[in-house]
């Protein structure tokens, strides 16, 4: 039997049934407002992004030193700490998450304790799934640019050429994006949509990081890494596997590079063979042993959300349609017919 209620917009009895769809209706247009808003702040930091990396490189040109930039490891490294990496990514990213504290339900930085035999296991098994992707990445561009006649380029940096240089350029390439990228990712982003369910906040996160890189290749490959990295953080409620993660897979185009300045270019291969097979093997194992432990589990924490994931990623999108359109104007730029 049916209970009723006095509709607070009139005289008149509402059942049960129909009290639920008006409360449901009522959550739906209450969370679609927070996602927009949401992504609006969002959509902020990446505009903010691209005009601090614009401001910088003009700065340059005017200023006179472009030139310099172009041809000194030294000075285009500490450029790319200061003016990127800390400038760029981690102020906006930090000024979207102070604006935003309050719709937090989860802590801006996860950082649950997590056992040191644990971390390992889940880095090395990230480790595994980046290899992976790197591998599966450059089969997929060799496909494309050939099936489309098309060449995909990126940024090329300066290598190493002094013992200083070897320490910035892993300073300012494996290091500081580490740190800076996953702070702006997988805690101030990542941390905020979470609460509207991790499989949707990982998903959404993962577009944006993969679009940040700029170019074709380094946005498929930063996408699929991406979901490895949303992925781990949400297990582990701890950010040091992703930063840990990112450091050491940027760490290995780094190990190239150093190494072929101290003891050429066929060491060097040889290097980076030897480290892909340490990792893999690692990898492999530690993710073997994390399936037996349940880590892979789906986790049964409530999601307090009433809409479905495409509604929610449908919401997230629409304020983002002017820098994800900016984003994928310049990815396209990479294209060379």
């Amino acid at each position: 039997m049916s209970q009723y209620y006095y509709n607070p917009f009139g005289d008149s009895k509402i059942s049960e049934e129909n009290q639920r769809a008006f409360l449901k209706k009522q959550r739906k247009c209450k969370e679609r407002n927070e996602i927009l808003l949401i992504s609006l702040a969002l959509g902020g930091a990446i505009i903010a992004y691209l005009i601090v990396q614009s401001f910088v490189l003009a700065l340059l040109a005017v200023t006179g030193y472009y030139s310099k930039f172009q041809s000194d490891v030294v000075f285009q490294t500490a450029v790319t700490i200061i003016g990127v990496s800390f400038m760029a990514v981690f102020v906006p990213f930090a000024i979207m998450a102070l604006v935003n504290r309050k719709r937090y339900a989860y802590p801006v930085i996860p950082n649950e304790p997590i056992k040191f035999s644990k971390c390992m296991m889940w880095i090395a098994f990230g480790m595994l799934c980046c290899i992976g992707a790197n591998i599966t990445v450059s089969y997929l561009i060799t496909a494309l640019e050939a099936l489309f006649d098309v060449e995909f380029t990126q940024g090329e940096l300066l290598e190493p050429d002094s013992v200083f240089s070897c320490v910035m350029v892993t300073v300012s390439t494996a290091i500081i994006p580490a740190i800076c990228e996953e702070f702006a990712m997988r805690c101030c982003s990542l941390q905020l949509l979470r609460k509207y369910g991790s499989g949707f906040a990982v998903f959404a996160v993962s577009i944006v990081f993969g679009l940040l890189h700029g170019n074709v290749i380094q946005f498929i490959f930063a996408f699929i890494i991406g979901l490895v990295l949303g992925f781990i953080t949400v297990k582990t409620n701890s950010i040091v596997p992703a930063v840990c993660i990112h450091a050491f897979s940027n760490g290995i185009s780094v190990t190239k590079s150093v190494v072929t300045y101290a003891a050429g270019e066929e060491t060097a291969n040889t290097s980076v063979v030897i480290l892909y097979l340490l990792w893999l093997a690692a990898g492999a194992i530690s993710g073997f042993v994390l399936l037996l432990k349940g880590a892979f589990k789906k986790n049964k924490t409530p999601v307090n959300s009433v809409l479905s994931n495409a509604q929610k990623l449908l919401y997230f999108m629409i304020p983002m349609i002017i820098p994800f359109a900016i984003l994928i104007y310049l990815t396209a730029k990479t294209i060379v017919k």
